[in-house]
This record gives structure tokens, C-alpha cells and sequence, in this order.
């Protein structure tokens, strides 16, 4: 074999390794692209069965106010830094805890919505997490103290009992029904975090809060596009699972 000849078969070997590597290439990539267009998918199914669950929450608790619900939810991004899905879970809860208390349907949304949009205010104030501001304001209900210092809020019972007597009250905690000592902290609690209150507005043109906006406005595309699939692939679901009691029955008659 000549010296030209070897050289030939080098390089169409070395061609070979290319094309080869290159469609290895191709093929990689393609199966990344698949897995990404998996993940986006179950993401935006989980974002939108979460909504789907929230909002069973809201139409039980707020029966006949459910449309305003919905309203304040969808207008929370911008005016709490708050998803569609936080919104509606944080007024649910919050309602539904004041509604245990004997506060009705109207009171429960007002007392509800006004801690959800102060939890986005105090997550933006204090640079700390919607769900830890979330946790935080529940004490309104719950009547702890710990976890509002973070806050510089001493929500013990003296300080109570002495911001009852200098705003109207007419008398201290120990004579307070449970629903007045609810509604009492839910009064101080607010007035102690006067300064954060609209805090997410204030400062909506800041680098932090224009990054969470984008994320929650992309969080709640997904969940429309995740209730879309939910629709589309919930009676395929079904169908599964109807083969799989079929399949079952048989497999206990053969055992």
C-alpha cells in the first residue's frame, strides 16, 4: 500500500469519526430537547392542577364571593408581586380561618384579601419569600409571637392589651371573646407594619421585584397552559385507569 493510498484511508476514516460524532450530536441534543419539552410539561400541569385545588378552596369558603376572588387574584402580580395561585391560597386560607372564628362570608374576604396583599408587601419590604411572609402573618389567627419578631412586630399580650385600651376597646384581652382577639391582632398586626404596606408598588420598578413579576407572569402562563393539558388528557386518565381496576380483578381471579 502506498503512502498516498494510507493517507486516503485516514482521511475517509477520520470523515467517518465526524459524521459519526456529529450525528451522536444530533442525537443528544434531540433527546435533550425532549426531556426539556417533558419537564416544561409536567411543570405546567402541576402549576395548574396546584390553581385547579386553590380554587376549590376559594369556592368553598367564599361561596358567593368567589368572583372577586378571582378578581383580586389576578391582579395580584402586579399589585402584590403575588402568582395567581399564591393569591387565591393565601385568601383561602386566611378566609377560612376567619369564618372558624364566626366572622362572616364579606368579612372573611376583606380580612382575607388585606393579609394576602400585605403579605406580598412585607415579602417585598423585607426581602424574604411570599411563603414565609404568608406563615408569618397567619399569627393574626394563631395569636404567636415568634414569628412576627422577625418583623420588629412584639405582638405579646401587654403590648395587647395596651394598644386595646389606647384604641377604643374599652377593655384588655382576658375579657375578649376569641373572634374580638382575632380581630384585635388583625387591627395591630396592621398598624405595626404600616410601613410596609404598598411596598411592592412602591418599588415595582426595581431590578428584584421587576424579576419576581416576570417570574410569576410566566408561572401563571404555564398554569393556563397546564389546565389546557389537564383538560385534554384527563379522560385519557381515566380510560387508564378503568384498564388498570380491569386488569386488577383479572390478576385476583388468576391468584
Amino acid at each position: 500500500m502506498t503512502w498516498w493510498s494510507i493517507k486516503i484511508n485516514l482521511k475517509n476514516r477520520c470523515q467517518a469519526s465526524q459524521n459519526l460524532v456529529k450525528k451522536a450530536g444530533v442525537a443528544l441534543a434531540s433527546a435533550f430537547a425532549v426531556k426539556k419539552l417533558v419537564d416544561f410539561g409536567k411543570s405546567c400541569i402541576e402549576l395548574g392542577s396546584d390553581l385547579a385545588e386553590v380554587q376549590n378552596v376559594v369556592d368553598v369558603t367564599f361561596p358567593h364571593m368567589s368572583a372577586q376572588v378571582d378578581k383580586f387574584a389576578q391582579s395580584a402580580a402586579a399589585s402584590f408581586g403575588l402568582s395567581e395561585t399564591m393569591a387565591k391560597q393565601f385568601a383561602g386560607t386566611f378566609g377560612a380561618m376567619a369564618k372558624a372564628f364566626g366572622f362572616s362570608e364579606q368579612q372573611a374576604y376583606d380580612m382575607g384579601t388585606t393579609l394576602t396583599g400585605l403579605a406580598g408587601d412585607v415579602a417585598s419590604f423585607y426581602n424574604i419569600s411570599q411563603d414565609e411572609a404568608y406563615t408569618k402573618l397567619k399569627s393574626v389567627f394563631t395569636g404567636e409571637t415568634e414569628t412576627l419578631k422577625d418583623l420588629g412586630v412584639v405582638m405579646t399580650q401587654n403590648a395587647l392589651d395596651a394598644y386595646a385600651m389606647a384604641n377604643g376597646w374599652g377593655k384588655t384581652t382576658q375579657a375578649m371573646s376569641e373572634a374580638e382577639k382575632v380581630a384585635l391582632r388583625y387591627q395591630f398586626v396592621q398598624d405595626q407594619l404600616s410601613a410596609a404596606t404598598g411596598d411592592f408598588v412602591r418599588t415595582s420598578d426595581s431590578w428584584a421585584n421587576q424579576v419576581r413579576v416576570l417570574k410569576l407572569q410566566f408561572d401563571s402562563l404555564k398554569a393556563t397552559l397546564g389546565q389546557g393539558l389537564i383538560n385534554v388528557l384527563t379522560p385519557v386518565l381515566k380510560l387508564l385507569n378503568q384498564l388498570l381496576a380491569k386488569l386488577t380483578t383479572v390478576a385476583s381471579a388468576f391468584k
